[in-house]
């Protein structure tokens, strides 16, 4: 499966995260206390809406990713208005992991701080999977950090993967299950706004 890149040039001027949760809460129906099951595969989504395009330039090709995207991925910037994610440096997987909520990292800036909310992504198999920092983190002097994550890995991670924090990106299909639909102004301005969900 081919994956759209988004060119840079594209900035959207709204954006609505959302949560894909594949968990569930088992409420008794005789009124015991709820009981919450956790499953694998939690993942991200956005809501986005691009700021409009000249019909004759930039339309033409942003209407081009987005309806290739439909049967592969879309690759985008993940927005974080305002947060400066610094300088972390290279930051790859440390180890293998199979499982679980913490992932040594290594090859990132002494000293740079993660903070708890970050999103950071993590490339394992060609294939970009968006998590955040669970908890503040300091980067050590030798370039290494046991770094907390939520959600869970829903993959296993091979050692030198790489982890994408400046910027995090955010990779999935189109608006599935939705109609992708755009606006045509009579001033040949065209409006976009779609759903990117992960797939994986």
């Amino acid at each position: 499966m081919t994956v759209i890149v988004m060119p840079d040039w594209v900035v959207p001027n709204g954006a609505t995260p959302f949560l894909r949760d594949f968990g569930t809460v088992l409420t008794p129906f005789l009124g015991g206390p709820e009981q919450r099951i956790n499953r694998l595969g939690t993942r991200f989504g956005v809501r986005l809406t691009l700021p409009p395009a000249q019909t004759r330039g930039e339309a033409l090709i942003i209407q081009s990713r987005l309806l290739r995207a439909r049967e592969d991925r879309l690759r985008m910037v993940f927005p974080q208005p305002d947060f400066d994610t610094g300088a972390p440096g290279a930051a790859r997987v440390a180890a293998a992991i199979v499982s679980g909520t913490a992932v040594p990292l290594k090859g990132m800036t002494a000293g740079y701080q993660a903070k708890e909310g970050q999103f950071l992504s993590i490339v394992h198999a060609a294939r970009r999977y968006l998590h955040i920092f669970a908890a503040d983190g300091t980067v050590g002097g030798d370039g290494t950090l046991n770094a907390n994550i939520w959600p869970m890995l829903r993959t296993n991670l091979s050692n030198n993967d790489i982890v994408e924090i400046a910027p995090p990106m955010i990779e999935g299909l189109v608006s599935p299950g939705e109609e992708l639909s755009w606006q045509i102004s009579v001033d040949r301005l065209a409006s976009f706004s779609f759903t990117l969900s992960e797939g994986a």
